[in-house]
């Protein structure tokens, strides 16, 4: 008999299977990156409906089974719909997402990454950061909570000592204060530049949601 197991987590994708289920990726607090079937999620009237999209982050309800999981319920805390209804907003969110899935894995929770995900999108959906500056500051914590804490010792000969100070902030602040404060214009461009030399080096990959986000600056 499959066993009911109840995880908090986040929608990172989902692709439909057949006329009326879906297929989604969550990324759970317990149990990591999660592939969870949910039949009729499609259908205009599913309970299903509304937690199944990406960004939901709720409490979900899932039968194991043998070589599957099963979604059974959502308990929806957070949609983060407003993220839809502007467009700059909804692909740099999207962004976030991708690079979850790209780096989590199964069976490998990382709470501290879901923690700072959650923190990123509320940031964005608030705007209360610029979007660009959300997605520098995720990427830069994101290399700690995955083991990847880069060398700031390294930056010396070549970022100024008002740089440093901000990435030395970014790398040891709490999270949950990750995003109460204003980086200057003047200091961004070169703050940013750093973190894309990181993450560029330790985390590679193809994003879809990057090249929507070029054309929206064009």
């Amino acid at each position: 008999m499959p066993t009911l197991i109840k995880t908090k987590g986040i929608v990172l994708h989902e692709m439909p299977i057949k006329e009326q289920d879906k297929r989604i990726i969550l990324f759970s607090r317990d149990y990591g990156k999660m592939v969870v079937f949910a039949n009729g999620a499609k259908r205009a009237k599913s309970s299903l409906l509304a937690g199944t999209q990406p960004f939901v982050f709720g409490e979900f309800h899932v039968y194991e089974g043998k070589n599957s999981y099963t979604l059974k319920q959502v308990e929806v805390i957070e949609s983060f719909y407003s993220l839809r209804e502007d467009l700059k907003c909804l692909y740099y969110g999207l962004y976030l997402l991708e690079v979850c899935n790209q780096v989590i894995q199964e069976m490998d929770p990382n709470d501290e990454l879901l923690r700072l995900l959650y923190i990123s999108l509320i940031t964005l959906k608030n705007k209360s950061q610029e979007p660009e500056v959300i997605r520098r500051i995720f990427e830069f914590r994101a290399l700690s909570t995955l083991g990847f804490q880069p060398d700031l010792h390294q930056e010396k000969s070549g970022a100024s000592e008002e740089v440093l100070t901000i990435l030395h902030f970014l790398q040891d602040v709490k999270i949950g204060r990750l995003y109460h404060f204003k980086i200057e214009p003047e200091r961004f461009n070169e703050v940013a530049s750093i973190i894309h030399r990181f993450f560029s080096y330790y985390i590679d990959g193809d994003y879809k949601s990057l090249a929507f986000i070029d054309l929206l600056d064009d």
